[in-house]
């Protein structure tokens, strides 16, 4: 086992790799920037990738067993995803999301094509004059990335709340991170809870990783009551599907429709789509939440 966990950091330094997936014993893939590529498994078996992955839950304080065969963890700068078969899957899967040793800069960024020297200019007003702004777009294209690159930016006590540490900022920045209940089914902290706790803090800005559920209508509170310089992301798969996502996340907060759109409106200055160009993560669009006769909508601006 230990020799499959040292295959497994082997594929995880590799010079440029993001994703790592374990699907069984029986087949791997690594995304080195251009999409997935099968590699050589590092398992001989689906028993050893299961031990595997129970060990390296608990060398990152986290636990995965029968009764709860599901975690995310981070561990040595990595975020892992795991499933055992219990019940859930026919064998043990694995997740693991690299963050760089060299967190990308805005340079950096700009340098590989994800924006123009115009939205680089604009992106940095943004942050400047404190707006809130939503990142958006599906999986692997540069959201977190983007957001730390920004935050890296400014020297401010931002208060970060992330379900799993992503962003690992420099202070005065702090992070908050979600908890699960122990076993004995108490002890869980969620993301709304955080933001209320972060608001007892002095934060120059709140930062929320990602909102996936009713932490969205806490923070659009904290926003009304003038905490400006909010970021957070969330998945739409291009701009004009964000206004119904917004909604959703409000329904999911108990927030009318209607209230929902005029919270956004009032309190989201822009929304950053980023997507792909064949292999390339870049910025596909930046919009405003307006209301409409017809509702909530992200009108472009062209920056």
């Amino acid at each position: 086992m230990e020799i499959n966990q040292l295959s497994i950091w082997q594929v995880i330094q590799s010079p440029g790799v993001t994703d790592l997936v374990i699907d069984g014993a029986g087949y791997a893939c690594a995304d080195y920037g251009a999409g997935f590529q099968e590699i050589e498994s590092p398992f001989g078996t689906d028993q050893d990738l299961s031990e595997a992955i129970i060990q390296l839950a608990l060398d990152a304080g986290s636990r995965i067993d029968i009764a709860k065969p599901v975690a995310d963890f981070v561990y040595r700068g990595a975020r892992f995803h795991a499933v055992l078969p219990f019940g859930l899957s026919d064998k043990p899967l694995l997740s693991i999301r690299v963050h760089p040793v060299e967190p990308q800069t805005l340079e950096s960024l700009q340098a590989a094509g994800m924006f123009s020297n115009q939205q680089l200019d604009w992106l940095r007003r943004q942050i400047t004059h404190k707006k809130n702004i939503v990142f958006s777009g599906p999986t692997g294209v540069g959201k977190t990335t983007l957001l730390r690159a920004l935050l890296t930016e400014v020297s401010e006590r931002a208060i970060c709340i992330e379900q799993t540490p992503e962003l690992f900022l420099a202070p005065p920045a702090i992070a908050l991170t979600e908890r699960e209940a122990n076993q004995e089914g108490v002890g869980q902290i969620e993301l709304d809870e955080l933001i209320i706790h972060a608001l007892r803090m002095r934060p120059d800005r709140i930062v929320v990783g990602e909102v996936r559920s009713k932490e969205f209508r806490v923070l659009l509170q904290a926003i009304n009551n003038g905490h400006e310089g909010t970021l957070t992301t969330l998945h739409a798969n291009n701009l004009e599907s964000v206004a119904e996502r917004l909604l959703v996340l409000g329904l999911l907060g108990n927030l009318t429709a209607d209230l929902t759109s005029r919270l956004v409106a009032q309190s989201i200055d822009y929304v950053v789509q980023l997507g792909k160009a064949g292999n390339q993560r870049v910025i596909t669009g930046i919009g405003q939440p307006i209301m409409t006769p017809s509702g909530l909508r992200v009108q472009r601006v062209e920056i």
